[in-house]
């Protein structure tokens, strides 16, 4: 089990407790939304990929930041993964709270694909930097934030895309995937909002290749014939066991 289910399974408890209508929608506790904030407060994050030395207090700066939901330490025996339970936790409900104004009823399936959803997009954002920190290491490439962080965000929504739809994604409210999908990727920060340079395997893979493999090495394997290259290393993703730990702070 990963974080990513641990947290799932935290906060579902929360939406099987919520009471039910006549016809099985949920029924909100309006005053629990009256203490978020709007989505957009957790959406111009800086970069999230911190050294343990240049933060040696890391869980405990993670605990008590008013928004951040992830963050990736390279790795130094292991890499590290830490998410943040608090700020996920009211980023999903303020996310909740705006889409729902424009819908007469949820039901508990629509609140549950929606929660995979928000927690995966962390949760897979942070594994893809886990993977670049080996791949980097692999083929020769030179970290880069801004970039990293923009294809960060686009594998994220792709693997929701291409790997979630067909569990609860695909039986929940089509309105409410749509707004959400929109919502939790109206990045602002540099880097992270230039995803959509990146939203397509057709764009994604060809930038990927570049940016984890030296140039010289991708020049010559292929001038030499090898002509897989973006779909093979892109396949990597996901592929690559051991090597991080991960924590909810």
């Amino acid at each position: 089990m990963t974080i990513a289910d641990t947290l799932t399974k935290r906060i579902g408890a929360e939406i099987s407790a919520l009471p039910r209508g006549s016809y099985g929608e949920v029924r909100f506790d309006e005053g629990v939304f009256a203490q978020l904030p709007e989505p957009d407060a957790f959406l111009s994050p800086g970069p999230d990929v911190v050294t343990g030395a240049e933060h040696p207090r890391i869980i405990e700066e993670c605990a008590e930041h008013p928004t951040l939901l992830g963050v990736y330490v390279p790795m130094q025996s292991p890499g590290r993964i830490l998410l943040v339970e608090r700020n996920l936790r009211r980023f999903y409900w303020s996310l909740i709270n705006q889409l729902r104004r424009g819908l007469p009823y949820l039901f508990p399936i629509d609140l549950e694909g929606a929660l995979q959803l928000v927690v995966q997009q962390t949760y897979q954002h942070e594994l893809f930097h886990f993977h670049c920190d080996v791949l980097r290491t692999l083929l020769g490439g030179r970290y880069d934030s801004p970039r990293e962080e923009a294809l960060a965000v686009a594998w994220s929504r792709l693997w929701i895309h291409e790997r979630l739809w067909g569990t609860k994604l695909k039986r929940m409210n089509g309105v409410l995937y749509q707004g959400l999908m929109r919502a939790a990727y109206n990045y602002r920060s540099p880097g992270y909002r230039d995803w959509p340079q990146f939203a397509d395997r057709p764009r994604f893979e060809p930038a990927f290749l570049d940016y984890v493999a030296d140039s010289a090495a991708k020049t010559r394997l292929e001038s030499n014939g090898v002509s897989n290259l973006r779909p093979l290393v892109a396949a990597m993703l996901g592929q690559i066991t051991g090597g991080f730990v991960e924590e909810v702070v």
